[in-house]
């Protein structure tokens, strides 16, 4: 299982450091190793985009450390400016897909976070990106069908906080949402 990432809080307008916090250490009897236990964050997030795969026939995401340590990085950035637009990823050799998230800060579950996204489901209809929107918009159906991509292999969330919002971003492997490309074939 991966290291869990730390959740970052910049309310106090700190620099961009991941830190853990300080935590204790019960005593135990039986000193054998246990398995690093995944976060909540990233519980939640492969339980539900996999749970929403699954019910189109796509395989499985695998939990990828480096994309969550590029989410990280954009989300804090995001926390810091207070801006909400996607990261235009100049300079990266890979494009990677990338689903976000704001709201107001300790107003949500990360259940009810990645639940936006998945709920798009109920716009979306057959047919090649972007024309997969019972609304005629592909922004009502796009971290949807981000989620679905049967070709994207692995994800990676973060959550970073300012004094008034949650900043949660998802980084997908390879990207999907490719134009022209039918959502539940790649």
């Amino acid at each position: 299982m991966p290291p869990q990432l730390p959740y970052l809080d910049l309310t106090e307008e700190a620099p961009l450091a991941i830190t853990a916090a300080p935590r204790t250490i019960p005593s135990r009897q039986n000193i054998s190793p246990r398995p690093h236990q995944a976060s909540a964050l990233q519980n939640v997030m492969m339980r539900t985009h996999n749970q929403a795969r699954a019910r189109i026939g796509a395989p499985d995401l695998a939990w990828d450390t480096e994309l969550a340590k590029d989410a990280a990085l954009y989300a804090g950035s995001l926390a810091r400016s207070g801006r909400f637009a996607h990261d235009p990823q100049r300079g990266r050799k890979e494009r990677q897909g990338e689903n976000l998230w704001m709201g107001t800060r300790n107003a949500y579950s990360h259940a009810d976070m990645v639940g936006f996204w998945v709920d798009e489901d109920r716009y979306f209809k057959r047919g090649r990106f972007p024309a997969n929107s019972t609304t005629g918009n592909w922004s009502d159906i796009g971290h949807y069908t981000q989620i679905i991509w049967p070709t994207t292999r692995r994800v990676g969330c973060a959550m970073v906080n300012n004094q008034s919002y949650d900043y949660l971003v998802c980084r997908y492997s390879p990207a999907g949402n490719v134009m022209g490309r039918d959502p539940l074939k790649g």
